[in-house]
């Protein structure tokens, strides 16, 4: 499971202590995989779920086996909501509006976990804000970074950080961010804390190294003159720093001759490119499959984390944890790692070198009380409940805050000068072809006779409309400023989302500015399972009407076979019972006819029939004296049903 999947289930996890007690419950909302392309793709072929329940089983194991939580375990209120692939984002998202699966009355307290993610494309409903008392939102991803090693990044990217910020100001009373990595959401609701934990067999280990480092100074793995152990681990993609990684490994051997072998484990769409980079570049990395970090507890000494697209990166707090060396660049997503005396930090290829050459060296300092229970789930759990919480003193500051004009200070579109007269340039030029465009069908109009001259008129009029602005001082100024209220700037937030994202071209939009070709029908997708929900309605309802026909005309049957009877046991002196066609079909008996009714010898499978049985063999004389041979067994042609 990745870093998004995992701190979130151990989040509630650890939260669930003491809250049963207490007259409370924690409630995971998961994603469950709808199409069976989407769970293969997630999964791989080897691991799929048939059903939410095979899954849930799933993930109460490891609950209960891996992180050593059986409490939780048994008491964790798990629930779905349906989920589609987007293949262009390679992201899961929620189909439909999660909040209409939430009963009203347990709608207290929502922690959102990527906020900015759960309603890029969430279908219309109700807002969060509205619906819960207090709405926590925690960041995990950098997505401005990943856009812009997207196709048409130069507008992708400054569009994806003015979407997230909307995303999360819109939904948000509190904005969690791991690290000073991210840009500004909402600079009235936010603050910057690591609310992650590392669960405690990672500490377990952390533990044990220090007592082999302590018992044996020359140990085989952590010692200072052990064999180089270095090794990655994370998703194969090259936004995690790949290729960089490569150059630094390359740039060691040939400057001081540190050549070593690096064990890259985890799996990913860029996986095979980077093994056949790594072979061009002569680089020794042997990679693997995906692993339990775990299980590299007591094999490895090194971790190399060159990644800066990280947020907050859950496998260097379990590198740290297990009394590994770390070393990683100066990044803000790094600086809660900083203050550990085994993270040893790079700002160039000089200091990355230094920092490798003390690491094969020398030995890992033995983790303290004090770094041991920071980066435990205990410690990440106290920290969430104090950042998450707004304090009477904040929130009167706050509404004060809010209930001024003073305006609201957004983030640069684009920072880098080239890149922004490149982008001025581009719109620049694509304006001016418009204008163009306008200008000359504008022309067409006035001297076309087609129209009435009053439409004529204002169609022309419209065209000569041009927007006037500043390109380059819009892009270069550092700041965009709303003249809103920040409390004003929400509403109009919402009041645009329920206009156009949630109106009836909301789709058009999705599937237009995000990209989103399935999960971004949305109301297509509430059409279709409305129609089959009434259609399922309405299959029920045929089956009850049918089963009360069926009823009715059994008894009717029942009715007209109980008088037959009575009256054959009262005129020919015979005991009549019921009997099935396999009763009739097994029983042998001496001068049998079943041939009687049906005489092609060929016994239909008709249901449930009438036989008839004498009590004695011979002559039956009947009331009407008239003498009748009958044979031993006689079966009633018609079915009861």
């Amino acid at each position: 499971m990745t870093g998004t999947a995992v701190n979130p289930l151990l989040r509630a996890a650890y939260l669930l202590d003491g809250r049963k007690k207490a007259g409370g419950s924690v409630v995971l909302h998961l994603p469950w995989i709808e199409r069976d392309k989407d769970q293969e793709t997630v999964f791989g072929k080897a691991k799929r779920f048939e059903t939410q329940a095979d899954q849930e089983e799933y993930i109460r194991n490891w609950l209960r086996e891996t992180a050593k939580m059986p409490h939780a375990a048994d008491n964790l209120v798990i629930r779905w909501y349906i989920a589609w692939l987007e293949v262009a984002d390679n992201s899961l998202y929620a189909m439909g509006d999660i909040t209409s699966l939430i009963p009203a009355e347990e709608a207290d307290i929502v922690v959102l976990e990527e906020p900015e993610h759960l309603n890029w494309y969430r279908g219309p409903g109700e807002h969060w804000t509205n619906k819960f008392k207090h709405v926590v939102g925690i960041v995990h991803t950098n997505y401005f970074v990943y856009a812009q090693d997207q196709p048409a990044a130069f507008i992708r990217a400054p569009s994806m950080r003015l979407l997230t910020s909307w995303m999360c100001r819109a939904h948000c009373h509190r904005i969690i961010k791991l690290s000073g990595t991210l840009s500004e959401f909402a600079p009235e609701k936010e603050l910057i804390e690591n609310v992650h934990g590392v669960r405690k067999s990672f500490l377990d280990v952390g533990e044990k190294v220090s007592l082999r480092c302590r018992e044996n100074i020359d140990d085989e793995v952590f010692g200072p003159s052990a064999e180089p152990s270095v090794y990655f681990i994370g998703k194969m993609l090259w936004s995690k720093g790949l290729g960089s990684l490569m150059e630094l490994i390359k740039y060691a051997e040939e400057s001081a001759s540190l050549g070593i072998k690096v064990d890259m484990y985890g799996g990913g769409p860029n996986k095979d490119e980077a093994s056949e980079k790594a072979n061009t570049l002569g680089v020794d990395m042997e990679f693997h499959g995906p692993v339990d970090h775990a299980a590299l507890g007591m094999s490895h000494k090194i971790f190399i984390n060159p990644s800066t697209s990280e947020v907050l990166c859950t496998t260097v707090a379990e590198a740290l944890a297990m009394g590994k060396f770390v070393i990683l660049p100066s990044h803000p997503s790094n600086d809660f790692f900083a203050q550990f005396p085994n993270c040893l930090p790079y700002s160039s290829k000089e200091e990355f070198v230094g920092n490798l050459y003390y690491a094969l060296t020398h030995s890992p300092e033995p983790l303290s009380k004090e770094y041991s229970y920071a980066l435990s789930w205990e410690a990440a759990t106290k920290r969430f409940e104090s950042s998450g919480c707004i304090t009477v003193a904040e929130a009167e500051a706050v509404e004060n805050a809010l209930s001024t004009d003073a305006g609201l200070e957004l983030p640069p579109l684009i920072e880098d000068k080239s890149q922004r007269n490149k982008v001025a340039a581009t719109i620049r030029l694509n304006r001016n072809r418009y204008r163009q465009f306008r200008s000359k069908l504008s022309q067409e109009m006035q001297q076309s006779n087609i129209l009435p001259i009053p439409l004529r008129k204002r169609m022309v009029a419209e065209l000569d409309k041009r927007l006037d602005f500043n390109i380059d001082e819009i892009l270069a100024s550092p700041k965009l400023r709303f003249q809103l209220s920040p409390a004003q700037l929400d509403k109009n937030l919402l009041d645009f989302y329920d206009k156009y994202p949630h109106g009836q071209y909301g789709d058009l939009i999705r599937v237009i500015f995000g990209r989103g070709v399935d999960v971004g029908r949305q109301n297509h997708y509430l059409r279709q399972q409305a129609s089959k929900l009434k259609r399922q309605q309405q299959m029920v309802e045929s089956k009850k009407r049918l089963g009360h026909r069926s009823s009715k005309k059994n008894r009717e049957d029942f009715m007209i076979s109980s008088k037959i009877r009575s009256a054959l046991e009262r005129n020919l002196n015979l005991n009549v019972k019921r009997t099935t066609n396999r009763e009739s079909n097994n029983n042998n008996f001496v001068g049998g006819n079943n041939d009687l009714l049906n005489p092609k010898g060929k016994q239909k499978d008709n249901g449930p029939r009438m036989s008839l049985q004498h009590q004695s063999v011979g002559m039956v004389k009947p009331r009407n004296s008239f003498p009748t041979r009958l044979p031993p067994k006689v079966f009633f042609s018609r079915p009861l049903i």
